[in-house]
């Protein structure tokens, strides 16, 4: 995916979100204002779209996940597009797992609200089409990311990966990405 609109042009969002997580996760809900979330999902858009963002436990994300990619276990980020023609407009649902979102967070001593930022760019971003499964698909992915969140005022979320003591020991690449 190499031609994207310009990111300054705002596109027309229909933005729903379900918070179905439970009362396990009042402070994630809290912390994600439909204005927030809105700001984040703007910030990544490169064409109109109809989108839902779902919160969900771990059980849910779990069954999510080993239905539709056959991996049985809850992971951070999940996005389903609808799309089935470039010409088609963007649909799609992203859904974000609240435990471990908060786990990776803490895990990485980032603000929780700094990471869902990050996981709902790399979400609105898988929606239109972007990937990560070879290196030059990642590196664009992960340019795009960065750039995306420190115009919106967070950190590079890759920074720690680009320094030299990470070099010396690169991580796993699962590890690495979202």
């Amino acid at each position: 995916m190499s031609e994207r609109a310009p990111r300054s042009a705002r596109h027309t969002l229909a933005l729903t979100s379900q918070f179905v997580a439970g009362r396990a996760f009042a402070t994630h809900k809290a912390l994600l204002s439909r204005t927030t979330l809105r700001r984040w999902v703007q910030a990544a858009l490169l064409a109109d779209a109809e989108l839902t963002l779902r919160f969900v436990d771990a059980e849910e994300g779990q069954s999510l996940n080993r239905g539709y990619r056959g991996k049985d276990y809850a992971t951070n980020v999940l996005t389903f597009a609808y799309a089935q023609h470039e010409s088609d407009p963007l649909t799609g649902d992203i859904v974000l797992c609240c435990p471990v979102v908060e786990r990776e967070a803490n895990a990485q001593g980032i603000a929780l609200e700094a990471h869902y930022a990050h996981l709902i760019v790399h979400g609105v971003l898988h929606a239109q089409g972007y990937d990560h499964e070879q290196d030059d698909e990642a590196r664009e992915m992960e340019d795009l990311e960065t750039e995306i969140l420190t115009g919106l005022g967070y950190g590079d979320p890759y920074a720690a990966e680009k320094s030299p003591q990470s070099r010396k020991s690169p991580a796993p690449a699962k590890a690495r990405r979202a």
